[in-house]
C-alpha cells in the first residue's frame, strides 16, 4: 500500500472498456480502500459488489412472478381499454429485468454491468407503479362524477403527481449515477439525493392518501347518482388504492433505511430484506390491481352513463309527444 487514493488505473479489454468506465467507480462506502493498481479484466470489478452471494433462485422466481402479472395487465389493458396502466406494465418490465441482473450476479458478484442493471432498475421501477395509483384516483373521481368532492381539480391532481413521480424518478437515477463517481463527496451527495427522492415520494404519497380519504368521506356523505348504482363497486377500488399506497410507503421507508444506515447495517448485508420489503411488496401491489382492476369500474361507469343518456333522450321524446297530444 502506498497510501489512500481514489485513482485507479485499469488495463481493460477492448470489449470491457465502456462498461468499466460506466460502472467501476462505484460507491466508496461499498469499496475497500485500495492503492493504485493495474487489473486485467473483462468487465469485472477488482472488488466484491455485494456483501453476499445473490440468490439465483430468489431472483429467477421474482423475475417470473413480475413477468406473469405484467402479461396479465397487458391483457387487461386491451380488454378494459385501460391505457392508463401502461406505466404499471413498464414498472413490471423494470422489476423483471432488475431481478435478471441479480440472477446473473449469482456466483459473479464482481460483474459490474449486472450490478448496475439491478441497482438502477429496482430503484426506477416503483415510481412507474406509483404513477398508476395516482392516475387511478383521478379517473375514479371523474367516473363517479365526484369532481366537487375532490380537494383539488382532477386535471391538476394528475398533472401534479405526474411531475412528482418524474422528479422522484430523476432524483433516484441521478443519485445512483453520482454514487458511481468514485469521489467520496460525490458518492455522499448521490446517496443524499436518492434519500431526498425517496423522502419526497413518501411526503407526496401521504398527501395523496389524505386527498383520497377526503374524497371517499365526502362521496359517502353526498353520493352521486352513479356512485349509488349497485354495479359500481367504487369503495373496493378506494380500499385497494389505500393498500397499494401503504405498500409503496413501506418500501420507501425500507430503502431509506438501507441507503441511510450504511454498509455495516444488517439491512444492507442481507438480501432477505430486499425481497421481503421491496420485491414482495411491489409484486403484491401489482397483484392487488389485478384482483380489483380500476379499469373494470371505469368500463361499467361508461356503460351506465351511456344507458343514462339514452334513457334521458327517450324521456324527452315521451314528454314532447305528450305535449303534442
Amino acid at each position: 500500500r502506498t497510501g489512500k487514493t481514489n485513482d485507479y488505473k485499469y488495463r481493460v479489454s477492448e470489449h470491457g472498456y465502456f462498461i468499466f468506465n460506466l460502472v467501476f467507480q462505484l460507491p466508496s462506502r461499498w469499496r475497500p480502500e485500495m492503492s493504485n493498481i493495474t487489473v486485467v479484466t473483462r468487465g469485472l470489478a477488482p472488488f466484491d459488489l455485494y456483501p453476499y452471494n445473490p440468490s439465483a433462485t430468489a431472483a429467477w422466481t421474482f423475475l417470473v412472478l413480475f413477468a406473469i402479472v405484467g402479461v396479465v395487465h397487458i391483457v387487461y389493458m386491451f380488454i378494459l381499454r385501460a391505457w392508463f396502466a401502461m406505466p404499471l406494465i413498464l414498472g413490471c418490465v423494470g422489476e423483471a429485468f432488475g431481478y435478471y441482473g441479480r440472477a446473473q450476479s449469482h456466483d459473479n458478484i464482481r460483474n459490474g454491468g449486472m450490478y448496475l442493471i439491478q441497482l438502477m432498475l429496482l430503484l426506477a421501477a416503483p415510481p412507474f407503479l406509483a404513477a398508476t395509483i395516482y392516475m387511478s384516483l383521478g379517473r375514479i373521481i371523474r367516473s363517479l362524477e365526484g369532481e366537487r368532492h375532490a380537494m383539488i381539480r382532477v386535471t391538476w391532481l394528475t398533472k401534479i403527481y405526474v411531475v412528482v413521480d418524474i422528479a422522484c424518478f430523476v432524483c433516484q437515477m441521478a443519485g445512483s449515477a453520482m454514487q458511481s463517481s468514485g469521489d467520496p463527496a460525490g458518492t455522499k451527495l448521490g446517496i443524499n439525493i436518492v434519500l431526498g427522492g425517496l423522502g419526497f415520494q413518501i411526503f407526496a404519497f401521504v398527501i395523496f392518501v389524505l386527498m383520497a380519504c377526503r374524497f371517499h368521506y365526502r362521496l359517502n356523505r353526498e353520493p352521486t347518482w352513479i356512485s349509488r348504482e349497485p354495479s359500481i363497486r367504487w369503495r373496493r377500488c378506494m380500499w385497494v388504492l389505500y393498500a397499494t399506497s401503504l405498500l409503496v410507503l413501506i418500501r420507501n421507508f425500507y430503502r431509506i433505511v438501507e441507503f441511510g444506515a450504511g454498509s455495516d447495517s444488517a439491512v444492507y448485508k442481507s438480501e432477505v430484506y430486499l425481497y421481503v420489503l421491496d420485491g414482495s411488496l411491489m409484486w403484491l401491489l401489482v397483484l392487488f390491481l389485478i384482483i380489483v382492476h380500476p379499469g373494470a369500474l371505469f368500463r361499467t361507469a361508461r356503460r351506465l352513463k351511456k344507458l343514462g343518456g339514452m334513457s334521458s333522450e327517450e324521456d324527452e321524446e315521451a314528454i314532447s309527444l305528450t305535449d303534442r297530444k
